[in-house]
């Protein structure tokens, strides 16, 4: 019998041993009866012949039971894979009169829903393992670990699966959350609605309208507290759905907004950042010591385009305000310059730009930035040729090139007064030093002014202190955003009316905007200062929906997309 089966790539497994075991097998053995069991070797074809025991079946257009039996057939359904090898399970099953009177059913099939779906070619524990697959990568993807574990389909069917689940029953929330997130970034944007008791997204609406939002809330009655950003949309969708409902300004997005409020008033006072921040940077510097000058990387070409960039922005701006000045609407003047009307606006909110572009001196940072300390040393104990430097450098780790660490080397040599091609040490020359600090932008400062007191460090605190004392008319602007700050932070709503007083009461333009835009949210700005809700669970969930759009780009409509992030 052993020698048989050797020889013979196709061969019965069954005998009185082997039944219960592949009975087993089977995903109801309870109804149905394991007939006969082949085994393919060559084909790695597991095959197990099934006969249902139902002697009784109902019909599925008026229900009632038969039992007068019509006929028998077989269905032919893949299976989970066994070990390596693919199972098939042949299922005999019968078709059956039906005897109520009036019926349009005259003979019908018996069903089998604990193994397969009426017409499918998978069982129901294949089709669930695809859309477990489906759901958590995709069709592409999918398919490359289908193949892996021995369930072979294409990217089209797992996509073809996971477009006939069904969406997610919910219970509308007491707290919904509202975010908007990018089909195409800048141009298609849609709605995510999170669940902020249960930790649950609940759907994605396919615009970003105020009506679309305001109809979903009409037809899901019943939420009492609404988390947003600023959004001058989602608030008036709002008013309009769920007029009832409270709404809570996300405390994020009012600290970033204060932000940019500051960065807009600190934009006017480029040069005396710059005057503050070499300031600071003699301060740490010792009499002792002179203070490398940083040259720039770009080359003369790079250097000269961003400087006649700069000037056609420059000369833009002014003709923007020229056309303003003559009462022209913004419309007219951005079709006139070439720009957006966003543009426009922006730029008459501004102060201008300065004729001379206000950047670091280097542009961008170099790969030897985090080695310049050890070199510094090196240089200052005597050790100056370049080529013992490479040597050491590269026992370190660096990877960059000798004429990156040369160009270094010229800065060094020029801050001590060497000439350009002597590498011999200078006896008495003054040591060198490379503070490496980031500039003291606009943008930094603001970073800074908003930044807890708590966390910020002691060359921080100097930075600002240096600031304020060298212009007290940004003291107010200080004093203003850090209060504000301090409102949000402890939950303060009693201080928010006078503080919004002590705005309007200030000569600070931006800060009056910024102040005028929070009264017309003002419902909504206090309730950020009195509730614990927060739109940082939604911010949460849109990065893992980003994660899930790139995974399918080019495939994921609106209707797969929602598939693969509320159904997972």
């Amino acid at each position: 019998m052993k020698g048989n089966q050797e020889d013979l790539p196709i061969f019965n497994l069954i005998t009185t041993q082997t039944r219960p075991f592949f009975q087993q097998l089977l995903p109801d053995s309870s109804k149905h009866q394991l007939e006969h069991c082949e085994l393919d070797t060559e084909e790695q074809q597991l095959t197990l012949s099934v006969l249902s025991t139902q002697h009784l079946a109902k019909c599925p257009v008026c229900g009632p039971r038969s039992a007068r039996t019509h006929s028998r057939y077989q269905r032919t359904l893949a299976d989970l894979p066994c070990v390596h090898f693919k199972l098939t399970l042949t299922v005999q099953v019968s078709k059956f009169f039906c005897d109520t009177p009036g019926c349009i059913r005259r003979i019908f099939t018996e069903r089998i829903p604990d193994i397969a779906a009426p017409w499918a070619r998978e069982t129901v524990r294949l089709v669930q393992r695809l859309e477990a697959i489906g759901l958590a990568l995709g069709g592409a993807a999918g398919a490359r670990l289908s193949h892996q574990v021995g369930t072979e389909v294409c990217g089209s069917t797992l996509l073809n699966v996971l477009a006939k689940l069904p969406l997610p029953e919910f219970e509308v929330p007491k707290i919904l959350g509202v975010d908007d997130f990018a089909f195409r970034k800048g141009q298609q944007y849609g709605t995510l609605l999170v669940d902020l008791e249960r930790h649950r997204p609940l759907a994605l609406l396919a615009d970003r309208k105020a009506e679309t939002l305001a109809q979903w809330l009409a037809q899901h009655p019943g939420v009492e507290v609404l988390s947003r950003d600023r959004s001058a949309t989602y608030r008036r969708g709002m008013n309009e759905g769920a007029p009832n409902a409270e709404q809570v300004a996300d405390r994020f997005h009012l600290m970033q907004n204060l932000q940019e409020t500051l960065e807009k008033l600190l934009n006017g006072y480029s040069s005396q950042l710059k005057a503050v921040e070499e300031q600071w940077r003699q301060a740490k510097t010792s009499p002792e010591t002179v203070v490398v000058i940083a040259l720039p990387t770009a080359t003369v070409d790079a250097q000269a385009q961003a400087l006649a960039n700069h000037q056609r922005r420059v000369e833009q701006d002014q003709e923007m305000r020229r056309l303003h000045q003559q009462q022209w609407t913004q419309r007219a003047i951005a079709k006139a310059v070439g720009v957006s009307e966003r543009t426009v606006q922006r730029k008459l909110c501004s102060s201008g730009l300065a004729e001379v572009p206000v950047r670091r001196a280097t542009f961008g940072r170099s790969i030897l930035d985090s080695y310049k300390p050890k070199i510094l040393a090196w240089w200052n104990d005597g050790i100056q040729e370049s080529a013992l430097l490479m040597v050491f450098l590269q026992q370190l780790g660096y990877t960059g090139s000798a004429r990156t660490l040369m160009r270094y080397l010229k800065q060094l040599r020029q801050a001590q007064g060497i000439p350009p091609r002597r590498a011999i040490s200078t006896p008495g020359a003054a040591k060198v030093s490379d503070p490496q600090l980031p500039p003291f932008t606009a943008r930094r400062a603001s970073f800074l002014i908003v930044k807890p007191e708590q966390h910020r460090d002691t060359e921080e605190v100097d930075l600002l202190a240096r600031l304020v004392a060298a212009h007290p008319d940004l003291n107010k602007a200080v004093e203003l955003a850090q209060e504000f700050s301090q409102l949000l932070r402890e939950r303060r709503a009693e201080g928010f009316e006078p503080w919004l007083m002590k705005v309007f009461k200030s000569k600070l333009k931006p800060f009056q905007a910024f102040a005028k835009s929070l009264f017309e949210d003002y419902a909504a700005v206090r309730a950020s200062m009195v509730l614990e809700v927060s739109n940082g669970m939604v911010e949460g969930f849109n990065n893992r929906l980003k994660m899930v759009k790139r995974q399918m780009y080019g495939r994921a409509g609106l209707e797969l997309l929602r598939k693969r992030f509320i159904v997972a």
